[in-house]
């Protein structure tokens, strides 16, 4: 409009961006906003800021990969998607939301020695992704976690608007990603929450177990909560066979029930299946994912196969 200012202070640009004035500052010392200085007062262009509202997260798929229950290959699912994507030419930052801290562990990190991370940056205005991001070898870049994220669990729920924080944090980093993907931990807290609020997909692997099929019923219910109050645009990615033993009936069977209960809740689920494989379990050892590790394993394809789905949707 013709009476808007062409000149920005750092706090109307936070506003209009919805970052931290800090984070403004940082990206002009960073030579990544264009601004002159008036005194001890930094003027932006206004058109730098619509510009990168514009192109904030355009075209950026952000994916939750949950359930809650343990030991369903969600972070296994995650390291090696995310190391396929990359493959494939795709820009990828994977958020590990579990303090258990298992993509690091994934691939060789210790959790121990990691001064900042993801908790950090929840946790204070002054942190940004951008402070606790590694670049690594995998073809993607790590948020990584350890076991300070369990308290976040119970100090989230002291802040205002806790379940936008997360959303609110990869604004500042989304431009620079072709895929997000979360980590989330096995339960149906706040964090997930935080997740679920800032995904605009959800991958639910899910095992060959009685006990995880009988989970989707519940997990559904959470997302139709969120979808009613904090984020109406998530959509489900698909579910995703894990753990699948083809010489056992119980697996097949499973697989069947899996598949029905999917369509009842009007839910995708994969064709392709991840297999139960030792080398999956085998690959923290070699600090990488098998589908680098062995690319011609039959998971490592599998996996393969459900990056091109998703790429070509």
């Amino acid at each position: 409009m013709a009476n808007e200012p062409l000149f920005l202070n750092t706090d109307e640009a936070a506003t209009m961006l919805n970052v931290h004035p800090n984070t403004i500052l940082r990206w002009i010392k960073s030579g990544k906003l264009p601004s002159s200085k008036i005194g001890s007062q930094y003027r932006i262009p206004r058109e730098a800021i619509e510009n990168r509202v514009s192109r904030a997260g355009r075209g950026t798929r952000i994916i939750a990969v949950a359930n809650q229950k343990g030991g369903v290959a969600k972070t296994t699912t995650v390291v090696n998607l995310a190391a396929g994507l990359g493959s494939m030419g795709k820009k990828v930052l994977v958020v590990d939301l579990d303090p258990q801290g298992g993509c690091a562990v994934s691939l060789g990190i210790s959790t121990d020695s990691l001064n900042k991370t993801v908790y950090t940056v929840l946790m204070n205005d002054d942190i940004t992704f951008e402070d606790v991001i590694i670049k690594t070898k995998q073809n993607f870049d790590l948020a990584p976690s350890n076991i300070d994220l369990a308290g976040a669990e119970v100090e989230l729920k002291q802040l205002m608007a806790a379940e936008q924080i997360l959303k609110r944090k990869l604004r500042e980093v989304i431009d620079g990603y072709d895929f997000i993907l979360l980590d989330c931990p096995p339960s149906l807290g706040m964090l997930t929450i935080n997740a679920f609020t800032a995904a605009d997909e959800l991958l639910i692997p899910m095992s060959m177990e009685l006990l995880a099929l009988r989970g989707l019923n519940m997990l559904a219910k959470t997302v139709s909560k969120v979808r009613a109050i904090t984020n109406p645009d998530l959509t489900y990615l698909g579910v995703l066979a894990t753990k699948y033993d083809k010489r056992t009936l119980n697996s097949q069977e499973i697989f069947k029930a899996l598949e029905k209960a999917s369509q009842n809740a009007g839910i995708k689920m994969f064709r392709t299946y991840i297999t139960n494989s030792v080398r999956f379990t085998e690959s923290p050892n070699l600090k990488a994912p098998l589908i680098l590790v062995d690319p011609e394993h039959e998971g490592s394809k599998a996996y393969n196969q459900i990056v091109e789905e998703i790429i070509n949707g």
